[in-house]
């Protein structure tokens, strides 16, 4: 577990993406055979790129994730890259997938629900020429009055610089209850 946070931290010293806050990079697992490190967006609730590393791969997916006492959230993942980690530049390789999914643009909406009319935010991400789309969070009444008009796209990025025009921080609290942080920040 300790080469993939180094490799996540080198990755994120390198490239200086906007969108991630280094305090928030939290790593959890399931068992000791699995390693699994979180790097959500900033403004996107739980909306994260996630890292899974067993001793046969390393697999780069995106989720929306809420609590972390089970990984539900984690198993519904849309997975979008695979390195297996028998390949003997697999380090190198993790590192440029990692940065690759910096650049991938994040489609932002908002959508009403049918029953209750709640408004909750959707993030999708393109994958295979499929937009693959998870649930980030409710947007409280008070916020509605910043939404544009119903359906309104946005697009974000770890890397940035743009940001959601309604934004929430991570769960890194609720989180840390089950998970830890990748590294001691400053």
């Amino acid at each position: 577990m300790n080469r993939a946070v180094d490799l996540v931290r080198q990755v994120l010293d390198a490239e200086q993406p906007r969108n991630v806050t280094p305090a928030s990079v939290t790593v959890t697992g399931e068992s000791t055979e699995v390693g699994i490190i979180l790097l959500p967006h900033q403004d996107l609730g739980g909306y994260s790129l996630v890292l899974w590393l067993d001793d046969r791969r390393a697999a780069l997916g995106w989720a929306g994730l809420k609590d972390l006492a089970r990984h539900d959230d984690i198993d519904l993942a849309h997975w979008v890259s695979q390195v297996n980690e028998s390949a003997s530049d697999a380090d190198s390789a993790i590192r440029a997938a990692l940065a690759a999914e910096l650049d991938r643009p994040i489609r932002v909406t908002i959508r009403k629900t049918r029953i209750r009319r709640r408004r909750q935010r959707w993030c999708a991400i393109e994958s295979s020429n499929r937009w693959l789309e998870s649930y980030a969070f409710d947007v409280p009444e008070r916020d509605v009055v910043q939404l544009g008009p119903e359906g309104e796209v946005e697009v974000t990025t770890l890397r940035g610089p743009s940001r959601p025009s309604i934004r929430r921080q991570p769960p890194v609290t609720e989180w840390r209850r089950w998970a830890d942080a990748a590294w001691t920040t400053p």
